[in-house]
């Protein structure tokens, strides 16, 4: 049976978000191991879950970059085959796992990436990602690796510390740049909450509370060509 790991790193999420996330894991029709990983912050709470639950000291500030990683070696040393990622305040569609284990059964490849739904911080949805493109940029909660991209992780902590913000697109760069074996699923398993003003100007919808203004995206996509590399968008 093909194992796979679900790492997912957390800071300061609410009790009711995460378990959100956890119950969409449980709830997969193939199953698969949650790994949380506590950004120097860990509730007690979840100890009680079905669930690798790794503690890390203190927060690395890098949008959970290293706990992701830290749970994705976790998992590699325990044999799995393949590391899915889910953030926090996201969530699967209950064959999520599934869809992608019978891809990876039938075809073989080293990545595998899916589509997603954009949320309101409700739940509620909102409409299909526009921006997914697996040519251009994949989310980091629709990213599944296996044993032939497993080389690549390291750079979650080994991209320059601007980067993490847009870490999904420099990630996805080190993937193209690999000519990895990659197939896309073009289904949208992933449900995303979206926290930044950008989508919903995008989309013509009201913010709601809580939404915040996004990082200036340009100023770290111009830095990273500064930096020598081809550009991200």
């Amino acid at each position: 049976m093909i194992k796979i790991a679900v790492v997912t790193p957390y800071f300061n999420e609410s009790m009711a978000v995460l378990s959100d996330c956890h119950a969409s894991v449980v709830s997969q029709t193939h199953s698969c191991r949650h790994v949380l990983v506590a950004d120097g912050n860990p509730l007690s709470e979840i100890d009680q879950w079905n669930i690798d639950h790794i503690k890390l000291p203190q927060c690395h500030n890098d949008v959970g970059s290293t706990p992701r990683l830290i749970g994705a070696y976790h998992a590699i040393g325990l044999g799995y085959d393949l590391i899915a990622f889910l953030d926090a305040d996201n969530w699967y569609s209950p064959d999520h796992i599934s869809q992608v284990v019978e891809v990876f059964k039938s075809q073989g490849p080293e990545f595998i990436s899916t589509s997603r739904y954009l949320c309101r911080p409700d739940r509620s949805v909102m409409s299909t990602c526009p921006f997914t493109n697996p040519q251009r940029f994949i989310d980091t909660s629709c990213m599944i690796f296996a044993k032939g991209s497993f080389h690549l992780l390291s750079n979650w902590v080994l991209m320059p510390q601007y980067g993490h913000p847009i870490s999904d697109r420099i990630m996805l760069y080190y993937i193209l740049r690999a000519k990895l074996k990659s197939f896309h699923i073009d289904k949208h398993t992933v449900y995303y909450r979206c926290y930044k003003e950008g989508i919903y100007h995008h989309l013509g919808e009201d913010i709601p509370v809580g939404v915040v203004k996004p990082p200036n995206y340009k100023m770290l996509f111009d830095k990273w060509i500064q930096d020598g590399n081809d550009p991200l968008v």
